[in-house]
């Protein structure tokens, strides 16, 4: 069997095993009735069965001296995996993992529980497991902060992981550059955050409307890391006319996947985009790369296509050497090029000379990260290959009657590793903060006696254009030196802290700390 896919959009973990489902039907069904079927869910049926994302009940507690450090933290979490098991394992681990947030905390008791429950099962949702962490641990930092009598930034400086810090599973952070100081400096300067600060309301009577300012920080394991085995795969292919053929195991679901991956192979090389064509992936054509999840597209897509085109690179510049006697030592502008940037000859000529000689202008690259060591027992080890760091920070308005909140600004600065499509990233920023904003104000999911409550968008409110803000986006590069691309992922580091920002500017606001999702002000 053959399976050819096709961009079907929508992703954030929504295409896992409700397609599945989807598809095992169609496929009995049309091997009943010996002809093709196609199945499509309304938006009620779709609402009703899909899995949702996990709801927490966390309970926490954090040991402090008098000095501002954290000394220990106990945490016991359940989480609802409703009727079916589906990825609630790997939910509940990576919340284990980050159950701190990105402090170091050296003595630390964390216990998961994942239950069934007769409620819709929950699967695998943008941001697996670490936003209802994320929600939970930055108002605990600013609280403890805030009973030490201490301000909140230099509370998160003194406890947040530095370069060479020590994670709660053991993992010494020193392959990469840990940046937490660098994104939290961008939107502390970028949102005037200190002079905004001193302007809070904290539920002044005396104002109609509470303006509050809050932000969050986070570091997110990139990958599966221990979840599972993390490679990928990419083939490149030049015509005899000099035009290239790529594919990946990364699957396109609307990310972007194709663009980023056109854009490194552009780059590696010296080739205009419009040279390069990407082709879906089919299982007939290229080995099982893993699911596109866990923000692990462009960096272990990216990576493969790297190394294809090292190979790829090779043939070619052995060719020429072999024929000319001529050295390469770069691919630019379309261009072979010598040491002293001369040139050698144009690509295409490179190209029409591989094939004159009976070389086959072909590559295959496979990109696999450094194994990382984790033993399931202890909970100790490497937990993931390299991290991404992120602040987010939030402006916005309480109508001191209503309860209302209005959103005025939204900000966010991540380690993305290696900027390659500034468009599609800022898309993801603004997509995963307005995302953040509706899992704090406005989506609720709750279910009565088994059933799904929500069945259309007239009772079930994400947010629309109206309620959101003007958001800035700030990218920080700091190449990661385990991904030959450069690039990590930012498809759910930008949607996993935008809620506890919002929580802490509404405590800010109006002087009341709100410990559930979605927030519901109370007058």
């Amino acid at each position: 069997m053959e399976v050819k896919p096709l961009t079907c959009g929508g992703g954030f973990g929504g295409k896992d095993d409700t397609a599945a489902l989807v598809c095992a039907r169609a496929a009995l069904c049309s091997w009943i009735l010996k002809k093709p079927v196609k199945i499509t869910y309304s938006r009620e049926w779709s609402m009703r069965e899909s899995y949702k994302r996990h709801p927490y009940k966390m309970r926490y507690r954090m040991g402090l001296n008098k000095e501002g450090e954290i000394l220990s933290v106990k945490a016991r979490i359940v989480a609802d995996g409703g009727a079916y098991c589906s990825v609630t394992p790997w939910v509940t681990w990576r919340s284990t993992v980050q159950s701190c947030g990105c402090y170091e905390v050296p003595n630390v008791e964390t216990d998961v529980y994942g239950v069934y429950t007769n409620n819709v099962f929950c699967g695998a949702m943008r941001g697996f497991g670490s936003p209802q962490i994320n929600f939970a641990v930055e108002q605990l930092v600013e609280i403890a902060a805030e009973k030490l009598g201490m301000d909140e930034i230099t509370f998160r400086c003194k406890n947040m992981v530095k370069q060479g810090s020590t994670t709660i599973t053991g993992q010494v952070l020193d392959s990469h550059i840990v940046s937490l100081s660098q994104v939290l400096d961008a939107v502390l300067n970028e949102s005037d955050y200190e002079h905004k600060r001193k302007l809070c309301s904290f539920g002044n009577p005396n104002q109609k409307e509470w303006y509050g300012i809050g932000l969050a920080i986070s570091y997110r394991g990139v990958s599966l890391g221990a979840e599972g085995t993390d490679v990928n795969s990419a083939i490149i292919y030049v015509q005899p006319d000099g035009s290239v053929l790529l594919e990946t195991g990364v699957f396109e679901n609307g990310q972007g996947a194709e663009s980023a991956m056109i854009l490194i192979a552009s780059e590696q090389l010296g080739l205009p985009i419009e040279r390069i064509r990407y082709r879906m992936p089919s299982t007939s054509n290229i080995p099982d790369g893993g699911s596109t999840v866990a923000s692990r597209g462009t960096i272990m897509g990216g990576g493969a296509v790297v190394n294809a085109t090292k190979i790829l690179k090779q043939i070619v510049t052995e060719t020429v050497q072999k024929i000319t006697g001529k050295s390469v030592v770069h691919f630019k502008n379309s261009k072979l090029l010598d040491a002293t940037g001369e040139m050698i000859m144009p690509w295409e000529e490179a190209i029409k000379l591989c094939y004159n000689n009976q070389v086959y202008p072909y590559a295959f690259g496979v990109y696999q990260p450094p194994q990382i060591s984790w033993n399931e027992e202890t909970g100790q080890g490497n937990a993931y290959f390299t991290w991404v760091y992120g602040c987010q920070a939030v402006e916005l308005k309480v109508n001191s009657q209503s309860g209302a909140v209005n959103l005025l600004n939204m900000i966010a600065a991540h380690d993305i590793g290696k900027v390659i499509n500034p468009f599609a990233l800022k898309g993801q920023y603004y997509g995963g903060m307005a995302m953040g904003a509706g899992y704090a104000l406005g989506e609720n999911c709750p279910c009565e006696n088994g059933l799904v409550v929500p069945t259309n968008f007239h009772n079930y409110h994400p947010p629309r254009s109206i309620n959101l803000p003007e958001m800035k986006a700030i990218f920080i590069e700091n190449p990661d030196p385990i991904s030959p691309s450069g690039a990590k992922g930012i498809g759910e580091p930008a949607n996993e802290i935008m809620a506890p920002a919002i929580a802490n500017a509404i405590y800010s606001a109006t002087g009341k700390r709100y410990h559930s999702l979605p927030i519901r002000i109370k007058i």
